[in-house]
């Protein structure tokens, strides 16, 4: 029996020898598996972030485009601006001019106009004082020196001739 106790603990080492091989080859195996899995990931993940970092590239690329196309469009944006403001100060400056010009005239036409005025009102009153004063003669000579034929008012105008019947100083016969 002891033969059988001895094989039986040589077959009992064997196989847990045999196990024990198998388990740190399994062990070994998925250790290998795990390896190249993270392997992979690291692959992938630089693949990813090389992508990732390709196309931030291109995206600061097409924002470094835009804010050029937007710089150069301020840029020329800003020159139209400034020359419009430009051509708007010279023709503020024109018509800033022309009003000032026909102010002036206004004024130069408007004070000829009261100049003529005046001079027209002047004749006028000139008129009037010398009709005044024709008219204040007759009367003076009618009231002073009675109403003679010579004086009265038929004959300041001889072209009508005298209508009225008169005598002596120029009294009419009723």
């Amino acid at each position: 029996m002891s033969y059988f106790i001895s094989g039986a603990i040589l077959l009992t080492g064997a196989y847990t020898a045999n196990e024990s091989r198998k388990a740190r080859r399994d062990a070994e195996s998925q250790q290998q598996q795990a390896l190249q899995k993270q392997a992979e990931d690291q692959q992938a993940f630089r693949a990813k972030l090389t992508e990732q970092t390709s196309v931030f590239g291109r995206q600061a690329g097409a924002l470094e485009e835009q804010a050029r196309l937007a710089k150069d469009q301020l840029a020329a944006t800003t020159k139209a601006m400034s020359e419009q403001l430009s051509v708007a100060q010279d023709q503020l400056a024109l018509n800033t001019k022309a009003y000032e010009t026909g102010v002036s005239q206004y004024e130069a036409s408007r004070m000829e106009m009261e100049r003529k005025a005046k001079e027209i009102q002047g004749q006028i009153d000139e008129e009037r004082r010398k009709a005044a004063e024709t008219q204040a003669t007759q009367l003076k000579a009618r009231t002073r020196g009675g109403r003679r034929a010579l004086l009265s008012q038929e004959r300041l105008t001889p072209e009508l001739g005298i209508t009225q019947d008169t005598l002596g100083a120029g009294m009419g016969m009723m």
